[in-house]
């Protein structure tokens, strides 16, 4: 800037001293004066031009990078139950594992439990068996699915059994059945029609170590329960352990 204002005035200068030769005006002092004072004005003039004269400013944009959301996540504390809804009344569908880490998809309008993706689906965990990673704000919040719990539990499915004996006298055993109720508080066992066990709910087997005398038979029942009362029991029929040697 300095170095075209130097210019200007030079040029000035010599426009002007040019002019006065050329018009052949003897060296007076008020031509020296005159010349002066055209000079002072013309450097006033340039440099009012160059301060009303806006400078160019170039910026650089600069990139911005949008921040991405990480997927919150959960870390079961202790052994914890996984179900398919929103409280204890829903039917487990796996036993979650200490230690393990679980993405979360959902969350009920209470915010007391939590949906996650596991390897086999979707199933709900109560919040306060997890230890939360990640922010849940934005975590969409879901109605959770209707549960059966206005009446007694369905009846237990199929049931089967098969036995063992361990000695002359003794037997185990074991019955099996299809967990067919989402609402059950337990399962009750019954041998020849007297309650010989009280199972959590979701059990599907249980082992019956009895004794055994000549010729005996033997009949089992099964029964879900909850607050409301008790299923339809789904029975064995009588059998007789006929692979094991009779005492």
């Amino acid at each position: 800037m300095k170095k075209c204002l130097a210019g200007i005035c030079a040029l000035a200068l010599a426009v002007l001293a040019c002019n006065l030769y050329n018009r052949e005006v003897p060296h007076s002092p008020q031509s020296k004066s005159a010349v002066a004072t055209a000079v002072a004005q013309t450097m006033q003039s340039v440099q009012s031009v160059s301060l009303n004269t806006p400078t160019e400013i170039h910026a650089t944009p600069t990139s911005i990078t949008p921040s991405m959301t990480a997927t919150p996540m959960v870390v079961v504390q202790a052994a914890a139950s996984c179900r398919n809804g929103p409280a204890d009344t829903y039917k487990n569908v796996v036993d979650l594992k200490p230690g393990q880490s679980e993405a979360v998809i959902g969350k009920d309008p209470s915010g007391q439990y939590l949906l996650i993706q596991i390897p086999s689906g979707t199933c709900w965990v109560a919040s306060q068996s997890v230890t939360i990673k990640g922010n849940t704000q934005n975590v969409p919040e879901l109605t959770p699915p209707p549960s059966s719990t206005g009446g007694v539990p369905a009846q237990p499915g199929k049931l089967t059994y098969s036995y063992s004996c361990a000695s002359i006298t003794q037997a185990a055993i074991t019955l099996t059945w299809n967990d067919a109720a989402d609402n059950e508080t337990g399962y009750r066992v019954y041998r020849d029609g007297s309650q010989v066990a009280e199972l959590p709910a979701n059990s599907t087997t249980y082992t019956d170590n009895t004794s055994r005398g000549s010729g005996s038979t033997f009949s089992y029942s099964v029964e879900a329960f909850n607050d409301v009362g008790a299923s339809g029991q789904r029975n064995t029929g009588s059998f007789r352990l006929t692979g094991c040697a009779n005492p």
